[in-house]
């Protein structure tokens, strides 16, 4: 069967199941798809590239069009139980749907256990009615044996085992992983300039630090509902309890030190390969920039956990082995030397501990990732206990692993050698060792220095295209009545929200119903379309509209859906999935969905959408552009330094990343935070500690740019980011970030048959309230923090009375675990402050909604169902 065919001749003679079979094999793949897309590593810091893919998905979805990602048999295997439910009780179209996977992809019959079981393909009623079909044993549908390029996905998958860890190995394994650096190949050259067991103790009082500040942001994510259920990253993290200022200025900080760890990258994988190779390292450079543009191009840089903890693996059998290999050449004078200030009648020198300060601040920068390994560990323990420990034993770990290799290849190689190194420290232990090191160290650089080069380079590609705003075009199809486009401007702290839904035709004419949701009140106008309709045209009536862009164009549109094209430089979601019903009343054609007087409009939407993403393209390759071109340059003038730009990036980066942040974060989650984890380190709390933790790093900024660093840029850098560090902390401190925060969850789980937990926390502290549960019979009455409701649907409404002693903000959190977003949470919220009355779509908001603070008094939440 060629692969633009959807049915062959033998499934149209065996009828209804085989099409039936080819639609659900399409629903089963999109959510497939849509499952690893979450999987993979993400090397963002904001939530509006996992947006961009959701949307994706939404459009495929709706269009009938195969998913973005195409899954492989191992997802689909993988997956199967997420998938499962999709599949009825119904043996002919189990049978078919066998069938239809046996045509698409090549298995063998050891390689599907989970599918074998979804689809029952051991029953015998399957078996039956699989040869009544296809005249043939359902055995016929394994393999005997597998291509090449099958049996290494076949190997990748195996790799999965990783992520079914207990969830505190996972995550330590995740934070040495994904933490660790390619600054310990600078290590040894920077503790050169004071000896090794000075910087030994250097490193080990800095690990320290960062163990305490890797523990606040572990705290302070286990705080986040967002985290839990993985819909956020690290700048929806700080927009959420510092505010916008200091999202913006970590996302700054993060920047730069992207920028320069790029840098750092390319001078030391091209300086490093140009040693073992015959190369030049200029070429070696321009290498990079061209396969980096590919893999950019290619969207081919992505990973999942498990191979990014198997890599980091190597790595550390490859650090630990050259170790070793060093540990057998150690002279006792190389250890011993020691060049500190005042020490032997030197004069004091802040320049001794500029290189060997700075990279050792860079050896810790797993802070920006811990949100990744929360999105593995956290669904598997809602304690967060696994999370915290987990990443302080990590980080413990790196740091070991850091004094072993100072003390190792320090000790081997003369500080005399190493302070004249401007590559990676791999050039002078070959020589010192041997060829052996030549063949490991290479490897060494390819995996290491290579993938921080491809992480930096498509986290600095993604925050640059996420600071440029941009139009969106794009199809989709609403069915009537039953979906809803939501569109909203960027920022966690704007209220307003738009719900456009189809309503069928009325008198051949397209009617659509816009629910516009603001700070305090929800407005509901309908209005119709024959071509355009554009969202200026309500701007007299509703003045919050009138700096919105939002186009809409009509492609096709009969009673049961239209199809429309979305122009707009808002944010959009699509809230309502289909339902089971609907999913076995539909008729998908995943293969071919455009009518015929219709292809043309969709070709030009798919021409003008490639043109958009092209221009966003080159726009985002900019910083990669002058990070090519700065390398460039400091090979012809041969001042090129891996260490120097190591230790510029660790000062400017990390301690704004590493240090004053997670105290912020820290202090303002357990004021905020929508959940408790059950690990609190009470002690992380003391002002003390935290003042000097912030302290510390501010005055790290400040020394290098009054005393350490003389070149002008680089103290003017350093004094600019220390300004902007206390100045964000005085600025989220005004706007709040210290306010209490009185959160009010609804969660609706199916791991608890049903029921729904009401949860009310203050401060980071469960919050006693009364609460009445109203039904048709009359209401029942509660005074507790956290309430289990059976069922909610003889629900009418449920009353929550607030009393707020201080000056507290409100957030109400109402959300599903269900797959298939159906859920029977309340859709319309009610709060009464004094004489002010708002109401909030909770559906519109994503089931969300933050009010400002207020003092003392009572406020009255009316949730109806």
């Amino acid at each position: 069967m060629s692969s633009d065919e959807l049915f062959s001749r033998q499934e149209a003679l065996a009828g209804f199941p085989a099409k039936r079979a080819s639609t659900l094999l399409f629903l089963i793949e999109n959510r497939t798809a849509h499952l690893v897309a979450r999987s993979l590593v993400s090397f963002s810091l904001t939530e509006s590239s996992t947006a961009e893919r959701d949307l994706a998905f939404i459009e495929a979805f709706s269009l009938g069009q195969a998913p973005p990602l195409s899954p492989t048999i191992q997802h689909l295997e993988r997956y199967a139980p997420q998938w499962r439910d999709l599949v009825p009780q119904n043996p002919n179209l189990k049978a078919a749907l066998a069938y239809a996977l046996s045509q698409k992809y090549n298995f063998m019959a050891n390689q599907i256990p989970n599918i074998e079981t979804a689809l029952g393909l051991k029953q015998e009623s399957v078996q039956r009615a699989y040869e009544r079909q296809y005249q043939a044993a359902l055995r016929t549908i394994f393999a005997t044996k597998l291509s090449l390029k099958e049996r290494l996905q076949s190997l990748v998958a195996k790799t999965a085992w990783i992520e079914d860890l207990p969830p505190f190995w996972l995550a330590t394994l995740i934070t040495v992983a994904l933490g660790l650096p390619q600054a310990f190949l600078a290590l040894p050259i920077a503790a050169a300039s004071m000896g090794a067991l000075s910087s030994l103790i250097l490193v080990i009082g800095i690990g320290i630090v960062n163990v305490l500040t890797m523990a606040c942001m572990a705290e302070a994510i286990a705080r986040s509902g967002d985290f839990h259920y993985g819909k956020a990253l690290i700048k929806e993290l700080a927009a959420n309890y510092l505010g916008q200022a200091g999202s913006f200025i970590l996302s700054l900080a993060v920047a730069i030190r992207v920028f320069l760890i790029a840098l750092a990258c390319y001078v030391g994988l091209s300086a490093t390969m140009a040693t073992f190779t015959p190369i030049p390292a200029s070429i070696w450079a321009a290498l990079l920039f061209g396969i980096g543009i590919y893999l950019l191009s290619r969207q081919s840089l992505k990973f999942t956990v498990a191979i990014m903890v198997l890599l980091a693996g190597i790595n550390v059998a490859l650090l630990l082995g050259l170790s070793l290999l060093a540990f057998t050449h150690i002279e006792i004078n190389n250890l011993f030397y020691f060049n500190l200030p005042w020490l032997h009648n030197n004069t004091f020198q802040m320049q001794l501990v500029q290189q060997v300060f700075g990279v050792s601040l860079m050896l810790y920068f797993g802070h920006v990732y811990v949100g990744e390994c929360a999105k593995l560990v956290l669904p598997k323990d809602h304690s967060a206990d696994s999370l915290i420990k987990g990443t302080i034993t990590g980080t413990i770990i790196l740091t070991v692993l850091f004094c072993i290799w100072i003390v190792a290849v320090n000790g081997a190689i003369a500080p005399s050698l190493l302070a004249t190194q401007s590559g990676t420290v791999l050039e002078p232990l070959a020589q010192q060792i041997g060829s052996i090191v030549t063949v490991a160290g290479s490897i060494l650089v390819i995996f290491l220095l290579g993938m921080a080069w491809i992480r930096s380079s498509n986290l600095l590609f993604n925050i640059t295209q996420e600071w440029i705003p941009h139009r969106r075009q794009t199809l989709v199809r609403l069915p009537c009545k039953s979906g809803r486009i939501i569109l909203q401007p960027s920022g966690k702290r704007n209220f307003l929200r738009l719900g456009i839904t189809y309503l069928g035709l009325k008198q051949d004419i397209p009617q659509f119903c816009l629910d516009i949701q603001t700070e305090r009140n929800l407005v509901r106008t309908n209005f119709t379309m024959t071509k355009t309709w554009e969202l200026a045209e309500l701007s007299k009536r509703f003045p919050e509209l009138r700096n919105l862009s939002l186009k809409l164009e009509l492609r096709t549109a009969n009673q049961e859906q239209v199809e429309l094209q979305v122009n707009s430089n808002l944010l959009l979601n699509y809230e309502g999935m289909l339902s089971n019903a609907e999913i076995n009343s539909i008729e998908f054609n995943p293969k071919n969905t455009d009518h015929k007087n219709n292809k043309p409009n969709k070709v030009l939407h798919n021409l003008k959408t490639g043109l958009l993403m092209q221009r966003r393209f080159l726009i985002g390759m900019i910083p990669l552009v002058i990070v090519f071109l700065l390398t460039e340059w400091l090979f012809i003038a041969q001042t090129q330094s891996f260490t120097s730009v190591l230790a510029f990036a660790g000062v400017l980066g990390n301690s704004l990343v590493g240090g004053i942040f997670p105290v912020l974060l820290l202090l303002s989650s357990r004021r905020k935070g929508e959940l408790i984890p059950a690990t609190v380190i009470d002690r992380l709390d003391r002002p003390w500690l935290l003042a000097g933790i912030y302290s510390l790093f501010v005055g790290i900024l400040l020394i290098h740019g009054l005393y350490i660093w003389h070149d002008a840029i680089a103290r003017l850098s350093a004094l600019t980011v220390a300004v902007l560090a206390v100045g964000a902390t005085l600025i989220t401190f005004a706007a709040g970030a210290l306010t209490p925060r009185t959160v009010v969850e609804f969660r609706e789980q199916t791991n608890l048959n049903g029921k729904t937990l009401l949860n009310i926390t203050a401060g980071g502290k469960p919050k006693t309230a009364a609460i009445r549960l109203g039904y048709e019979e009359g209401e029942q009455q509660y005074q507790d923090s956290t309430l289990e409701v059976n069922t909610l649907s003889p629900l009418r409404y449920i009353i929550c009375q607030l009393t707020t002693k201080g000056r507290e903000e409100l957030k109400v959190w109402t959300h599903c675990s269900q797959i298939d977003g159906n859920n029977h949470l309340p859709t319309l919220l009610e709060v009464y402050q004094g004489d002010k009355k708002m109401q909030y779509d909770l559906k519109l908001s994503g089931g969300k909604v933050l009010l400002p603070a207020m003092n003392s008094g009572d406020r009255w939440l009316k949730f109806k169902f």
